[in-house]
């Protein structure tokens, strides 16, 4: 991992604040530092959590530095959403080149090379 995804993953550090069965609070460390112009994304970020059988919603406070995700039990639990939240950053960050290359000129392009990448993952959650 280079420099720049090294910093990037540990400015986005999250940890579980408040677990109940079927939602579960994330705390995101700077979250309010994130750039409007990387909010945009949100949609895509919801898109490939909800990746996970089991995910039904996820919601972003940018102001209080939390995530909230709600999520059926009888599909998955809070270890599983966790580990996959980890593995969609460790996949981001592994194709952050591609994305800056492309991200402006060929989004869907970005978009679908980390879907690939996502559905291949999920098997091994």
């Amino acid at each position: 991992m280079n420099i720049k995804n090294y910093i990037i993953k540990h400015f986005i550090k999250f940890k579980v604040v408040h677990s109940i069965p079927g939602r579960l609070r994330l705390k995101v460390n700077n979250a309010s530092k994130i750039p409007q112009e990387a909010k945009e994304y949100d949609k895509y970020v919801v898109q490939g959590l909800k990746m996970l059988d089991g995910i039904k919603d996820v919601e972003f406070n940018y102001i209080t530095g939390s995530v909230v995700i709600t999520y059926d039990t009888k599909k998955t639990y809070e270890e599983k959403i966790v580990k996959w939240i980890n593995k969609v950053i460790d996949i981001v960050l592994g194709d952050f080149k591609l994305i800056e290359e492309n991200g402006q000129d060929n989004l869907e392009f970005v978009i679908d090379t980390l879907e690939q990448k996502l559905n291949e993952a999920i098997k091994t959650i």
